[in-house]
């Protein structure tokens, strides 16, 4: 009797679960919450989980898969990134077994006369305390899995620390709040992978407008900047010398210089025109402070090209960076079918002019006046100078 009432509280606790995962599948906490918790309410039950796991491919331009590590002291997360290559470890692991053979369901006994310890990871579950491992291999939308990782889905794998392991009737559970979890999971993981796209492609704050909803033509907003505009020079040459796959080298090399040194120090990056980076840093205090940041990513771009060293019998790596302040609109342009998130405005065209100014000027870094008057430095002026386009001339600085 005792027994069968367990039996019924645990399936009433296990209905309670499922409907919290139900519910947190229109939810939007983070995918390792989530995890936390539910593996903390299944071991409030009763469930005998000393610990549970979850993996998952991601769509990132750093990271290619992901993975949650749930113990009673608390989660890891790990990240995978493109350039790992697929370890040793991995190859021989339950989960490029299951994914190489697509078995849906695996299980081995660690301890007892069935103990089955086939995966160098399943001895050290046991020394951790283990008695049993359950696999599950859930993918979307009839996905099918590759060699090195699923191409969609989660694979999720549940130890249990009770002698005898999980019952037959937990097994049925885990199951089912496994399928419950991948429906809240992929939500989650679908949100963050057109974060990441309209993020890698767009910029972090236009990415985001997007997602938002700002996706009309015309949609945008006024605002006052700190813009950047940097050129690699003789890249025609460059292109003509090198092979393809040297000039793409070089140029995100050169791109890791400039646009990163912008993200680096709080700047958006743009866009990238042919081999030219136009960024902006928003002036959301003060001017100064705008300016400042977008000095301070200058002398940065500068002190990362100082200390590097083209390929053997590759071309050295130089540009020039124009900066100014100004009032742009920041918004959607093109046609219906075709829009790009973007600046516009004369002081757009402005910078790019003044960036002109670093080749027929010989100097690497020319500054408006408008920008120089808000930096602090031992400014050389240059003169006013004719812009290209532009009626009235401008008078422009050098760092001294």
């Amino acid at each position: 009797m005792a027994s069968a009432r367990r039996t019924t509280a645990s399936n009433a606790l296990s209905d309670d679960i499922a409907a919290w995962l139900a519910g947190e599948a229109l939810g939007d906490s983070e995918p390792a919450v989530l995890f936390d918790g539910l593996c903390r309410r299944l071991r409030a039950t009763g469930l005998p989980i000393m610990r549970g796991n979850v993996n998952f491919n991601v769509l990132h331009p750093l990271y290619r898969a992901g993975a949650l590590t749930w113990t009673p002291g608390g989660i890891e997360i790990q990240l995978f990134d493109w350039s790992q290559e697929v370890s040793a470890e991995f190859l021989r692991s339950p989960l490029h077994h299951v994914i190489s053979h697509e078995i849906p369901l695996l299980r081995r006994r660690l301890t007892g006369r069935t103990a089955l310890l086939d995966f160098p990871v399943l001895h050290d579950l046991r020394e951790r305390g283990g008695h049993d491992y359950l696999l599950l291999l859930v993918p979307f939308n009839g996905q099918q899995a590759s060699a090195n990782g699923l191409r969609g889905g989660i694979i999720c794998s549940w130890v249990c620390d009770r002698p005898g392991g999980f019952s037959d009737g937990e097994i049925r559970l885990l199951q089912r709040i496994t399928s419950r979890l991948v429906v809240s999971l992929k939500g989650r993981l679908d949100r963050s992978i057109a974060q990441n796209v309209a993020a890698a492609y767009l910029g972090r704050r236009a990415g985001a407008a997007v997602l938002r909803g700002a996706i009309h033509r015309g949609d945008g907003e006024k605002l006052q900047a700190a813009l950047w505009y940097s050129d690699l020079r003789h890249s025609s040459a460059l292109a003509d010398h090198d092979t393809a796959e040297a000039f793409l080298r070089v140029l995100n090399r050169y791109f890791e210089m400039t646009a990163g040194a912008i993200h680096d120090h709080g700047g958006e990056v743009v866009s990238f025109i042919g081999d030219a980076v136009l960024g902006f840093f928003r002036v959301d205090t003060t001017p100064e402070d705008a300016c400042a940041r977008a000095w301070a990513a200058a002398e940065e771009a500068r002190a990362r090209l100082a200390v590097h060293e083209p390929e053997p019998g590759g071309t050295r790596i130089e540009f020039g960076i124009g900066l100014h302040l100004g009032e742009v609109i920041y918004g959607n342009v093109g046609v219906p079918e075709r829009l790009q998130f973007t600046l516009v405005g004369g002081a757009v065209n402005e910078v790019a002019r003044i960036e002109d100014l670093t080749k027929t000027l010989d100097r690497p870094l020319v500054v408006s006046d408008a920008f120089a008057r808000h930096v602090k430095l031992p400014w050389h002026s240059l003169g006013e100078q004719t812009l290209r386009g532009i009626q009235r001339p401008v008078e422009v600085f050098a760092p001294g």
